[in-house]
């Protein structure tokens, strides 16, 4: 296939010129509303559905060649919902179990009348449902459970594992982890496992089954309007998305054996640094993961992801801090902003510098996978945020773009962005909250 050879410098004029219009165009205050399929679960640190859209807009009005979206960080889905929008083939790979269900869950078949007969029968098979059968057993579960809470969960479980149709099941799956997050004694005002006082832990009126029916309701709702909006655009054939949707658990930082898919365009947010220390996805994720059948997931999910509340952060970019020389080196010779940033951080605490230059590591090693997944001269949108350590800023926008252009990549413009709200303290003991982040956009090598 021929591709387009498309002028960096228009999709530069065009991405610079919103902001020459508006200052704060790319903060999408006001204008920033989840629907449709984005608003199904609350998962940490979700991209603006709006200002991905744009961006997504832009690339294809540039380049007409473009017809399959990559995102190796694909989390909630936000990237891949904006592309069935764009009637684009999309590709997604997280660490995450999690990320994969919501994603896969947001590309079934719009089958809303089956779904709502479904939902009536998972009902009368909750409703004649009495058994007492704790259906999950986990370290800590009375902990973050009260025993009426269990019971509930488990006979919804039931119900759920009974439903025949795989795709109708990763839609219920999403509703039990929103239930799950909002019954649990986790409080939800943070992402991190904090449980609520005991207190206020016994006090609280919950209706599990009731918050699952209202939420399977609400997300159906979200899917017939997103079922309008594809089938207005031709994108959906007899309830089914016409293009390609592939989501898969896949470690970026691991080598890619997989058969490279030469994607068009790149799209994506990376994590902002360790989960530790920045957004915890995985502890996040602990308590809904227990309750859900993992197989329904993927077959290949190892159980193991859930042997601890850390475990997934472990398994993240940074989430080893077993560091080598080799790997210093590495990133010194690459990025002369990471050696300006160990030499501030070397006289901190060592964890500082550990955590940031096990991160970096990870994140430049993923790009041998990463690229590798994309066509020659393919546009990549990367969105990510400066945080500080030790109160010393920590440019990764420029280090992932002197990161790249060591790969042979050449810039086409960056991007800067206001959050204008944030659901984290503004102050932890390692970083302050990031109330910027930057848009990198870059071509991979040709």
């Amino acid at each position: 296939m021929a591709y387009g050879n498309p002028s960096s410098s228009s999709l530069k004029s065009r991405l610079e010129g919103y902001s020459r219009v508006d200052k704060d165009f790319w903060a999408f205050r006001g204008s920033g509303a989840r629907e449709h399929a984005h608003a199904y679960f609350q998962y940490p640190a979700m991209m603006v559905p709006q200002m991905q859209g744009e961006l997504l807009s832009a690339a294809i009005q540039d380049d007409s060649t473009i017809k399959h979206v990559y995102d190796p960080f694909v989390g909630s889905g936000t990237a891949l919902t904006e592309a069935m929008m764009q009637g684009c083939d999309f590709t997604g790979q997280d660490i995450n179990p999690l990320a994969i269900l919501l994603c896969r869950a947001k590309a079934i078949p719009h089958y809303c009348s089956s779904l709502e007969e479904k939902l009536h029968s998972l009902i009368a098979a909750f409703q004649s449902d009495r058994g007492q059968r704790y259906e999950v057993s986990f370290h800590n579960q009375r902990k973050w459970f009260r025993r009426d809470v269990i019971i509930q969960l488990s006979r919804i479980r039931r119900a759920i594992r009974a439903e025949p149709g795989l795709w109708a099941r990763r839609f219920f799956w999403v509703a039990m982890a929103e239930t799950v997050r909002l019954t649990s004694n986790a409080r939800t005002s943070t992402f991190k496992l904090h449980a609520r006082p005991f207190d206020e832990q016994s006090s609280r009126l919950l209706d599990p089954f009731q918050m699952f029916v209202a939420t399977c309701r609400r997300n159906l709702e979200n899917l017939r309007k997103q079922k309008s909006l594809l089938s207005e655009k031709g994108f959906l054939d007899r309830g089914v998305y016409s293009g390609s949707v592939e989501t898969m658990i896949a470690d970026t930082s691991a080598p890619n054996d997989a058969t490279v898919r030469q994607c068009d365009l790149l799209i994506t947010s990376p994590p902002y640094g360790d989960n530790v220390s920045t957004i915890p996805y995985g502890q996040h994720s602990y308590l809904p993961l227990q309750w859900i059948d993992l197989t329904d997931i993927d077959r290949n999910v190892d159980p193991n992801f859930l042997r601890s509340t850390h475990e997934i952060d472990h398994r993240s970019l940074g989430g080893s801090r077993a560091i080598e020389n080799i790997d210093v080196e590495r990133l010194t010779e690459l990025s002369s902003s990471y050696r300006r940033v160990s030499r501030l951080l070397a006289s901190e605490p060592r964890d500082r510098l550990a955590r940031v230059t096990a991160f970096c590591r990870d994140l430049e090693k993923s790009l041998t996978s990463i690229l590798s997944n994309l066509r020659p001269g393919a546009l990549m949108i990367w969105t990510v945020g400066n945080r500080r350590v030790a109160n010393h800023p920590i440019p990764l926008d420029k280090m992932l773009q002197e990161f790249l252009t060591a790969r042979g990549s050449t810039a086409v413009c960056t991007i800067a962005r206001r959050i204008p709200t944030k659901r984290t303290a503004l102050r932890n003991n390692i970083a302050t909250t990031m109330r910027r982040e930057t848009v990198v956009v870059m071509r991979n090598s040709t």
